[in-house]
């Protein structure tokens, strides 16, 4: 089978995709001296040049016929009618050079010389602008592989990896390796080493710039402040703390988002509203830091070091770091280290034991608070002595009765030794319903076997604690569909008392529960709905102008899941919707200003009023609104002067002597004069209104004739 002939392309001058070329293939036989073999093509195609060995097609009706049957081609470039009725057409020539532009074992597109003739005669013409002035010199099209004598190996490069960022401006990569082919592109091939490609122009690149999702969730991201002992301000007395202290700085959260952008192949952090962050936990306000030498120098402590400390007070924190009180009680013990959540009106007593000192000269003090005040207490013997609602007595802190202000970051300092707890305040209606009923409803239920992911709790006789695992919400799945996701959660021991919670280690559940619940669970599995397009309307209808010369096309764009139910488009958001409306050309798209009748005079009688009429912007075929698309025509008359005739109704004269003795214009002003005078002002009214319209049309009048009837008519014609 040979290519005898080439097609026109299918493509218009107003058409924006491009078009194609069918290929007409005829039986020949082989070897003869009418065929001509294509360069680099796979499988190897051929072409007709002359006539000469071509064979009926059943000849070769054994032999099956390329798969390739059409190329593509653009539109031509120019939409005159002289082009377009033009009789010369650009035809291929393949007993010319034909050559592949690929180089060396690359793939390219044959090159086909093409001539210019005349559609009629077959005749080349004299001139190639008779084609030029319809498309440019066309190119066929057709791959080709350039192989032939290429010696050496190759770079070959595989697919691509994942992105590593799921939102912003990620990388991805792909293997390049180094190959020597055989016997053609698609035939076999054998690894080589990597230097022995080296002499080559360029090795494909190994990473590429991805952008899954441009921009990530907004976060918070906190601006720590500098790192300071634990409020030791500069010229107090000197101290002696370990080198290796720990001291506290001021976080500054920032509701912030990241964009990623191709163009610059840079991710940006942005500011965004604190409302976008308003699902999120926030950051607390304080966290834990290394304070440096050059600090404690600052604030004239003394730096000593480990071994020196062996002999410092130690404080003995508590096992438990979170404790939340859920039921109301007489008293609350706090111990250094935890974190408390207390109900309003108890009575809370701040515990640290503590070695190698004194518990009676530890010092109390609050870091923070509602108004972020450091508040030192001062120590007592016994209550009798106390003066205040918080008290220190035999090293622990005393508040007498817990209220909200109360809340805040509290330190306690041995000699140059200190550590911290914190308080914080919840309503009893808020520590029943999210402390006490989730926990007491796990309770309730029989055990079950951790694998299956339900929460364990079993009560710790003889002290009547319950130990339980404790879990929190799933997160949303990694990916919504078509792959294997996560979902993770917060997975804890806590143990309970009779009015409180705790949150102890692992340790203690794995003893008397087993094994952990587990904190990932696979997701996302099931397969993605698409997008499914029906076919546009078959011709572009002026029922749907939109502009001047243009209406729209319409199709219907539906998400379907893998059973053809139809969902809802947020189900498909993982993927662009395709486009359901499209433009099209279509002249008869003409807008004007359509007018509706005129309305009844202002005026019933006696004289003159307006009349006003609708005027809008509608489409010429279809009548429908068309917006602003008459702006640029121009606009109707809306209003006109109307002039019903005199008023026919008796007593519409002078009553009086004095109407035609006085000027019209002073005497018409009063209404009781102007009922008396009736006829002097009706016609006084006329003439006014008539000398108005003559100044209008003065252009038109002659200088002699502007009080005749020839400029009265004017005017009568023009109102």
């Amino acid at each position: 089978w040979a290519i005898i002939s080439v097609g026109e392309c299918s493509a218009r001058c107003r058409d924006e995709a491009p078009g194609l070329r069918n290929l007409t293939f005829g039986c020949y036989a082989g070897g003869s001296a009418g065929l001509v073999a294509l360069p680099g093509t796979s499988p190897k195609l051929y072409a007709a040049k002359s006539d000469e060995g071509r064979l009926p097609d059943d000849r070769c009706s054994a032999i099956q016929m390329p798969s390739i049957q059409s190329v593509e081609c653009p539109p031509p470039v120019s939409c005159t009618p002289a082009s377009l009725t033009s009789q010369y057409r650009w035809r291929f020539d393949f007993a010319g050079d034909v050559r592949c532009s690929a180089r060396c074992n690359q793939i390219g597109s044959l090159s086909v010389p093409a001539r210019c003739v005349d559609a009629k005669t077959g005749q080349v013409a004299d001139q190639t602008q008779r084609c030029e002035s319809r498309e440019a010199r066309p190119e066929l099209g057709l791959p080709c592989y350039q192989f032939e004598g290429c010696v050496g190996p190759v770079w070959k490069a595989g697919p691509w990896g994942p992105c590593s960022r799921p939102c912003g401006l990620g990388e991805m990569e792909r293997p390049v390796e180094c190959y020597q082919l055989v016997d053609s592109p698609e035939g076999p091939s054998y690894h080589l080493r990597q230097g022995q490609c080296s002499h080559l122009d360029e090795k494909p690149h190994l990473r590429e710039y991805c952008l899954m999702e441009p921009r990530c969730p907004p976060y918070y991201r906190v601006s720590p402040g500098k790192c300071r002992p634990h409020f030791s301000a500069p010229g107090s007395s000197s101290e002696q703390r370990l080198c290796n202290e720990t001291g506290l700085t001021r976080n500054s959260p920032q509701c912030v988002q990241l964009t990623g952008d191709l163009r610059t192949r840079s991710n940006t952090t942005v500011r965004v509203s604190s409302s976008n962050c308003r699902s999120l936990p926030r950051p607390p306000p304080f966290s834990k830091c290394q304070v440096d030498v050059e600090t404690l120098r600052q604030y004239r402590i003394k730096c000593i070091n480990a071994s020196a400390a062996a002999k410092e007070p130690q404080f003995q924190l508590a096992a438990s770091s979170i404790l939340v009180q859920m039921e109301r009680r007489e008293s609350l013990q706090v111990k250094c280290g935890q974190s408390a959540t207390v109900i309003p009106g108890t009575r809370v007593r701040l515990h640290c034991p503590v070695a190698n000192f004194k518990p009676a000269k530890l010092g109390w003090q609050r870091l923070s608070g509602r108004r972020d005040a450091v508040r030192n207490f001062t120590a007592v013997k016994s209550f009798t002595q106390c003066r205040s609602r918080i008290c220190q007595i035999d090293g622990d802190l005393i508040i007498t009765r817990f209220r909200p202000k109360d809340s805040g970051v509290y330190q306690v300092s041995a000699s140059n030794v200190n550590t911290t707890l914190s308080l914080h305040s919840h309503s009893a209606y808020e520590a029943y319903v999210q402390a006490y009923l989730p926990r007491m409803m796990l309770l309730m239920q029989p055990n079950s076997n951790s694998a299956s992911g339900r929460p364990q709790a079993q009560l710790d006789s003889p002290n009547r604690d319950a130990l339980l695992w404790m879990t929190g919400p799933w997160t949303s799945c990694s990916v919504p569909c078509g792959g294997e996701g996560q979902k993770t959660r917060t997975v804890h021991c806590e143990q309970l008392r009779s009015s409180s919670y705790s949150v102890v280690p692992d340790d203690s559940c794995l003893k008397l529960l087993g094994d952990k619940p587990p904190m990932s669970e696979r997701c996302g599995s099931h397969v993605c709905p698409v997008w499914r397009a029906g076919p546009w309307d078959s011709e572009c209808s002026t029922e749907r102008c939109y502009s001047t010369g243009f209406s729209l096309l319409t199709r219907r764009v539906q998400c379907i899941n893998q059973a053809n139910d139809t969902l809802l488009d947020a189900q498909c958001g993982h993927e662009p919707k395709p486009e359901s409306v499209h433009r099209c050309r279509n002249d008869l798209c003409q807008p004007e200003w359509r007018t509706g009748p005129w309305s009844k005079c202002s005026v019933s009688c006696g004289a003159y009023g307006f009349s006003s009429r609708q005027i809008r912007c509608v489409w010429r075929q279809n009548g429908g609104p068309a917006g602003i698309a008459c702006e640029n025509l121009e606009l109707p008359k809306g209003y006109q002067a109307c002039y019903n005739g005199p008023c026919e109704r008796l007593g519409c004269e002078d009553l009086s002597p004095v109407c035609r003795i006085y000027q019209a214009s002073a005497l018409c002003a009063h209404p009781s004069l102007r009922r008396n005078c009736c006829k002097t002002c009706g016609e006084y009214q006329l003439h006014v209104y008539r000398s108005h319209l003559v100044s209008r049309h003065q252009d038109r009048c002659l200088p002699g004739e502007r009080q005749q009837d020839r400029c009265l008519g004017l005017v009568r014609e023009d109102s």
